[in-house]
């Protein structure tokens, strides 16, 4: 009786864990999935549609990027419309932020001088930006929702002057 019982909760672990996989293809994902993810983790996949949307189009590496996105009107929107894909509603309208960085040109130095609520917000839009310009196709919308941006921190301490683009690429 033991057996069955540690056999059962195996196959329950079993079946569970995929559901729960961090990966997303944040470019299929409807407003369903979107509106039932942490706050934390909708402004990850915000960021990343925003840097997806411009990493396939030509784009100024000076350019201003919003963080600190105001993303309760998309949420909003989103249960409104539950099966429409999010990536339509962040192309009709992405969101506002209150500020404004220029990531493609950010040094380590200036990523590690911003808040620790931006910094993972910058890292997943360079991670979009990054992955629009892919060749595998089918892999270039996923995203892994629990990246940890620590790992960055660690990587600019010692290279401050280094570009946090090119460390992006390499962890991302």
């Amino acid at each position: 009786m033991k057996r069955l019982s540690i056999l059962i909760v195996a196959a329950l672990v079993g079946v569970a864990l995929p559901a729960a996989a961090a990966k997303k293809n944040a470019t299929k994902m409807t407003c369903e999935e979107f509106a039932a993810q942490t706050p934390e983790a909708q402004t990850r996949v915000a960021a990343f549609l925003d840097g997806y949307t411009k990493g396939g189009q030509k784009f100024d590496a000076a350019s201003d990027v919003d963080v600190q996105r105001q993303l309760d009107v998309l949420v909003v929107s989103c249960q409104q419309d539950p099966k429409a894909t999010l990536w339509d509603k962040i192309k009709a309208k992405m969101p506002f932020g209150s500020k404004k960085v220029k990531p493609v040109k950010m040094t380590c130095d200036e990523f590690l001088a911003l808040g620790s609520d931006v910094q993972p917000e910058v890292a997943y839009w360079l991670a979009g930006y990054n992955a629009a310009k892919k060749t595998d196709v089918a892999a270039s919308g996923e995203v892994d929702l629990e990246t940890d941006t620590a790992v960055l921190l660690q990587e600019c301490k010692p290279a401050p002057k280094a570009s946090l683009w090119e460390k992006i690429k390499k962890k991302f």
